[in-house]
Formats: structure tokens, C-alpha cells, sequence
């Protein structure tokens, strides 16, 4: 039987390696085009996030330079402080009033989202928390790097930093009365102005978490409380208030994606933010694309303490996901058609190739392809020396056959001998039917007596073989080696008579 073109065509085979390689290589360019495009819109988002928190922190920055400065900085508030200060025995009188004074100011400022409202002596010390009036007295320059900064270098301090009762956005200023550095006047901005202003924006979800150690150095014990332990970054925790609000929002990005999001990319978020950089992560979750952002937040010594993150569906993913599979699906079906189209051409050229070499009948190789493997075996025994034989054989009163038993039976026996025979020879031997019910064995590198010894045990294998119930069949082999001088011509009609002569001493045998 012919091997499938799969295996035995060289120039199949590397044209199907080539057809792939050429796949392959155009999936990892287009993946590779497809991972650049989504880290292109990863940094967008990354960017445009960090850009819309900058105009929101300026913003409030342009609000409490004017409340500072029309209501805080004016004489009145400023007296009742600089009293404060210099009449100790009467402290707690000046900071009822101060807190009466301010108590409109600080509602209005809660509305919109300005958490703290906070004064302190230059000494450090708190004089009035209109966020936590109760607790006052209290040293915070080794706590507070802020409030030592303004109060020291009397210049105004913008940046976060963790508190001992909230963290906050602050924009602290210092206090002067009469000449002389008085106090610092502190707003205290809560994140969750900068998470529902995205919201508000952008849509998606949005958290704030800070880091354990901060919460733990800064917030007095009572008040740690107001944060919770985040179980996907174990050193960071998240702002109470914030998350709540988070879990009561309605959006397309529920707690059950978040958590998918940060799961996936749980590796992801350990190494950044033990880097403490900004960056942005994306998962696909149920059949859609959304992203991680994380906006680092850097307090007055420049490292980050805490996290913005902003998770937004991402139809720009999508986008880029869907079209990469199409080109997957559409490439996919290209190769299956390009490997269709390749295996019909080549076996059609195969089967013509096939007919030109062998008999139709038996399938083994005909005259013509025979008549060439003798003239290259000649060619190759001139150029080398090398020896080489021929043997001619058929079968014994062939005629006898197709005459009693039919042409189909007489197929049946051809086919059937050529298969005996394609088992026994060497894979270097050449055999094929020379015309009718005559065969030739063409065996290189073989003498005359190998020749002989190989024949005679065709001749058996052929004789014990059943093709008939009623009936041996039987066969006659020449064998010639060829001789110096020798043209091919010559060759075959020496073998050609030596089997001449097997059939004139009774068939059945080998002559040489």
C-alpha cells in the first residue's frame, strides 16, 4: 500500500512546516501587536486617571487657599487664637469660642467632603479638632511631619498624610498675628471627595487603601477602627468609609469582580506595591475586561504611603480581545483551508507521480520506473565499481490459469505474489512487474551467487504460499550479475535467458 503523502513526501512535509511557520509567526506578531495596544490604553487609563486626581486636588487646593484666606486668615479668628495661646488658665474658653466660630464654616466644608478642620499652636500642639473637639492638647510634630514643617519653615505644606485620627489630603497654612509666627491652620481633605468625583466622571468603582504600619506608628489606638484589613495586599489597609461606600454603590464593577480582578492579579500587586510604584492591572471576568488602577500616594518624605485604586470596565480591551480572536478564528480557517488546498495538490501530484512509477494492477513499480532505477544502478556500478544483479522470474503456466479460473483469479495471483515478494526483498532491492506475469528484481551491491541464494528463496516462499485451494502456483527465475562491458541490454538478456532456461528443465527453479 503507498504510504499517505503526510510521510513520504519531502516537499509536502516542508511546505506544510513552511505554511506553519508562517502561522505561527503572524499569531505572534499579532499577539505581540495585540499585548503592545493593550499596555498603550493600560498607560492611558493609568494617566488619565492621575490626571483627573491632580485636577481634583488642585481644585480643592484653589478652594482652600480661599477659604483660608477670606475667613481664617482675618482678625477676629486669628485674635481668639493668639488668646488661646498667650492665656493658658482661660485655653478651654478661647477654644469654645474659636469652636462656635467655625462651627457654620466646618459644616459647610463637610458637605463637601473636607473631613478635617484643625488648628495648631507653633508649638505642635492641637488647640481645636472641630472634627474631634474632645481631644485637644495633644504634641504632633513627632507624629505629624507637616505640622512641624509649617510651623518651623512657615510656609504652606499640600500632600497627604496620615493623621492620628484620619488620613487626609492637607493643605496646611501657617497662621501669622502681629508680626509673629501664631499657629497652623489645617484642611483636611477625605478621599472619598477624589473616589465619587471619578465616579461621578468615569463610573467604575473606586477604594483607598494606606499602609498597616502608618495606621499603627499615627492613629491613636481607639480610632484605628476606621480602617480594615485588606486581605489581597496584607500590609495595606483599607479606609473604612470609603469601602463601605463602595460596598453600597451601584455599578457595572461589583465587590465579586473586584476581588476576581485583585485575585488574578495577586503577584501583580504584591511586587508593585512593595515598589511602591503607580500601575494598572487588567483581568477579563465573566466575558469582560476591566482594569486595576493604582495611583500611588506619597507623603512629605516623598515614599508612597497609601493607594488610589480605580477599577473601570474597559471597552478598549474588549475591542482589542475581540479583534485578536477574529484574527485567530479567520487565521485559523486560512491554515485549514491552505493545508486542504496543499494535501489536494499534492496528492493529486502523488497519484500522477504514482501511476507514472507503478503498475495499476499491483501497485508495485512498472517497466518504465524500473527501466530508470536500472540505468541509475548502471550508472552508479560504472562510477563506483560496485556490483550489482538482476533477477527474472514468472509465473509457471500462467495462461493455464487465467484460461480455468478467469482473469480475476489470475489478478487475485498477481497481486497477491507481488505482496509476498515487496515482504521478502531488502529495502535497498527494487522490484516491479516487467509486463504481464513477468516480475524483475533489481538487488544492489549483490553478487551473482547472493542473487541466486535470494531467488531460490523467492522461489520457495512463492511454491508454499496458498493461492489456490485446487491449485499450487509456482515460478521460474533468471538471475545475472552485471560484467564489465555490459550495457543494460545485455544484462536483461542474460537474465533473460537464464530464466529461458528454468523453464526448459521443468519450470520451477532457478538458473543463472
Amino acid at each position: 500500500m503507498q504510504k499517505p503523502i503526510f510521510f513520504s513526501n519531502k516537499y509536502y512535509l516542508m511546505t506544510l512546516i513552511l505554511v506553519i511557520i508562517v502561522f505561527v509567526v503572524f499569531i505572534l506578531f499579532s499577539y505581540t501587536e495585540k499585548t503592545e495596544e493593550e499596555q498603550f490604553f493600560l498607560n492611558r487609563s493609568l494617566e488619565r486617571l492621575n490626571s483627573e486626581v491632580e485636577v481634583i486636588l488642585n481644585t480643592y487646593n484653589i478652594a482652600a487657599d480661599a477659604v483660608f484666606n477670606n475667613i481664617l486668615d482675618s482678625e477676629k479668628i486669628k485674635r481668639i487664637i493668639y488668646y488661646g495661646w498667650e492665656f493658658e488658665d482661660r485655653r478651654d474658653n478661647y477654644r469654645h469660642y474659636l469652636q462656635a466660630e467655625l462651627e457654620p464654616l466646618y459644616e459647610d466644608l463637610k458637605r463637601y467632603h473636607v473631613r478635617q478642620l484643625h488648628i495648631h499652636f507653633k508649638d505642635g500642639s492641637s488647640f481645636l479638632r472641630m472634627h474631634r473637639p474632645e481631644t485637644y492638647g495633644d504634641n504632633l510634630f513627632d507624629v505629624r511631619d507637616s505640622i512641624k514643617y509649617v510651623n518651623t519653615e512657615e510656609r504652606k505644606f499640600v500632600g497627604f498624610e496620615e493623621g492620628r485620627i484620619f488620613n487626609g489630603y492637607r493643605y496646611i497654612y501657617p497662621l501669622n498675628y502681629n508680626g509673629e509666627h501664631l499657629a497652623s491652620v489645617e484642611f483636611s481633605l477625605s478621599f472619598q471627595a477624589v473616589t465619587e468625583l471619578l465616579k461621578d466622571n468615569f463610573g467604575g468603582a473606586n477604594a483607598f487603601i494606606i499602609k498597616n504600619e502608618l495606621i499603627e506608628e499615627t492613629v491613636f489606638k481607639e480610632e484605628q477602627s476606621n480602617y480594615l484589613n485588606s486581605s489581597i495586599i496584607p500590609e495595606y489597609s483599607y479606609d473604612k468609609e470609603i469601602y463601605n461606600n463602595l460596598l453600597k454603590a451601584e455599578s457595572e464593577v461589583n465587590l465579586n469582580i473586584i476581588r476576581e480582578i485583585n485575585r488574578k492579579n495577586q503577584k501583580e500587586l504584591a511586587a508593585q506595591t512593595a515598589a511602591e510604584n503607580s500601575f494598572v492591572v487588567s483581568s477579563r471576568v465573566d466575558g469582560s475586561y476591566y482594569t486595576g488602577s493604582f495611583i500611588n500616594i506619597k507623603g512629605i518624605d516623598g515614599k508612597t504611603k497609601a493607594y488610589l485604586i480605580s477599577y473601570q470596565e474597559n471597552d478598549s480591551l474588549n475591542f482589542i480581545n475581540q479583534n485578536f480572536f477574529t484574527t485567530i478564528i479567520i487565521s485559523m480557517i486560512f491554515l485549514i483551508l491552505t493545508i486542504i488546498l496543499l494535501t489536494i495538490i499534492f496528492s493529486s501530484n502523488s497519484r500522477l507521480r504514482f501511476l507514472a512509477h507503478n503498475d495499476q494492477l499491483t501497485g508495485v513499480s512498472n517497466r518504465h520506473h524500473l527501466t530508470e532505477v536500472l540505468e541509475r544502478e548502471y550508472d552508479r556500478s560504472r562510477r563506483y565499481n560496485n556490483s550489482f544483479s538482476l533477477i527474472i522470474f514468472d509465473i509457471d503456466h500462467f495462461k493455464s490459469i487465467n484460461d480455468n479460473f478467469g482473469h480475476d483469479q489470475g489478478d487475485f495471483i498477481l497481486k497477491e505474489l507481488s505482496r509476498l515478494v515487496k515482504k521478502n526483498i531488502r529495502k535497498s532491492d527494487y522490484f516491479g512487474r516487467w509486463g504481464g506475469e513477468e516480475f524483475i528484481v533489481i538487488a544492489p551491491e549483490s553478487s551473482l551467487q547472493d542473487a541466486e541464494k535470494f531467488a531460490e528463496k523467492l522461489r520457495k516462499e512463492i511454491e508454499e504460499y496458498n493461492f489456490m485451494e485446487k491449485r499450487k502456483v509456482t515460478a521460474s527465475f533468471g538471475a545475472a550479475e552485471i560484467k564489465n562491458g555490459d550495457n543494460i541490454d545485455q544484462l536483461i538478456k542474460r537474465a533473460d535467458d537464464a530464466l529461458y532456461r528454468a523453464k526448459e528443465k521443468g519450470r520451477n527453479r532457478v538458473e543463472v
